[in-house]
């Protein structure tokens, strides 16, 4: 299966990216900075090869859908994955997300039926900052010392009940520790659920030597597969 792409109209925007095919059950969210789905296309196109096609797309101030970081919100990352879900997957989802959009993939949850969430070097946020524009106010609000400890990722995941895997770097200066481990610590009603570190790695570098992405990418595999044969897992949330 070849790449195809697509656009879907959101607001003043037009959200750009693209599919394995038709209907994916699996979507892969980038995270902030200067990232885009671009970053995950090796991952992507690996997981294509052993059957799992999947959609991504670019957020608002992201690659190909452009425009200003200042025009989102959190809440504004939620409702695009929701937009191009809806146009591209089929339930239930494997989500696939990264720093950022591992909050997006937890709010998800309580959107659409998953099957499999995959977080890598997740983040949380305050329910203060969901509806802030990216900008000041936002940075200052997220970076208040435990701000992400009354997050509500933590109680959404406690209802979650699909497999877990959580990914996260040995040497994160962005995500606390305490916050992989609060995720994990959270699921208690998850299917399964797997934390992996992987050695030496940074959270902008999570896979320094091929062998790390190819474990992870295994890992990533193995779950997807026991989620398409225990699709008991239908409702959100």
């Amino acid at each position: 299966m070849s790449l195809k792409t697509f656009q879907l109209p959101f607001g003043q925007f037009v959200l750009k990216g693209d599919r394995y095919k038709t209907k994916c059950e699996t979507v892969v969210l980038h995270g902030a900075g200067k990232s885009s789905r671009a970053r995950f296309s090796r991952l992507r196109e690996s997981l294509n090869d052993h059957d799992i096609p999947s959609a991504s797309f670019d957020f608002i101030g992201h690659g190909e859908t452009g425009g200003d970081i200042s025009d989102s919100t959190l809440h504004g990352r939620t409702d695009q994955a929701a937009v191009v879900i809806r146009h591209t997957c089929i339930e239930p989802l494997t989500l696939i997300a990264a720093s950022m959009s591992g909050y997006t993939a937890i709010k998800l949850t309580e959107v659409f039926a998953v099957s499999n969430l995959i977080l890598l070097v997740p983040a949380v946020y305050t329910p203060r900052a969901y509806d802030l524009s990216f900008g000041s106010e936002f940075s200052t609000t997220i970076r208040a010392p435990g701000s992400w400890q009354n997050s509500d990722a933590f109680g959404i995941m406690s209802e979650f009940k699909g497999n877990l895997l959580v990914i996260a770097a040995e040497v994160d200066d962005v995500i606390p520790s305490e916050v992989i481990e609060r995720i994990y610590a959270s699921a208690t009603n998850a299917r399964s659920r797997r934390l992996h570190i992987v050695p030496n790695s940074r959270h902008l570098s999570l896979f320094p030597r091929d062998q790390d992405f190819l474990l992870v990418r295994n890992m990533i595999i193995e779950v997807c597969r026991n989620g398409r044969d225990n699709k008991s897992v239908l409702a959100p949330g």
